[in-house]
């Protein structure tokens, strides 16, 4: 399930790159960080396609099975939100953001964690074809807690 959503989570990621370039033009590339942080996402989305279509890539004598590189793509997403979300943090932003930023750096931190259990197929994760219907309604249950817990942080803050 994760490697047949991962194409889709790149173009994703390839497509916002490339709304924001559109929004700021050669602005946006200007600042350093900025630049960086886009490349970030670009290497993320790359990782994630290439890993939702091949099996595995070979890069000279190593070859990586396609879920180290959807895993790997997790990870870096979490790394440029978490270093962006600390760019902010140290600007000084007001106090209604810092928790926001806070609570995104928690957010950052569960995607990582997902990425490195997925680059290692752990337990924790399931990267069979077809997950089981409990595994299903949890995975479910989870994003719309999210959601909701999002919302209301949105809303309260």
């Amino acid at each position: 399930m994760i490697r047949r959503f991962a194409p889709w989570f790149g173009m994703v990621l390839l497509v916002a790159v490339g709304g924001y370039l559109a929004a700021f033009g050669r602005d946006a590339v200007a600042d350093p960080m900025t630049t960086m942080l886009l490349a970030g996402f670009v290497v993320a989305a790359v990782l994630s396609i290439v890993g939702g279509v091949r099996e595995a890539v070979a890069l000279g004598p190593v070859t990586l099975p396609w879920n180290v590189l959807v895993g790997s793509a997790g990870v870096l997403v979490a790394l440029v939100v978490a270093v962006s979300t600390v760019q902010s943090l140290w600007d000084g932003g007001a106090t209604t953001t810092q928790f926001a930023d806070a609570a995104l750096l928690v957010g950052c931190s569960s995607i990582a964690w997902f990425g490195v259990q997925t680059a290692r197929d752990s337990r924790h994760v399931d990267l069979e074809a077809s997950p089981s219907r409990t595994r299903l309604v949890a995975i479910a249950a989870l994003a719309v807690a999210s959601m909701v817990g999002g919302g209301l942080v949105v809303t309260v803050v």
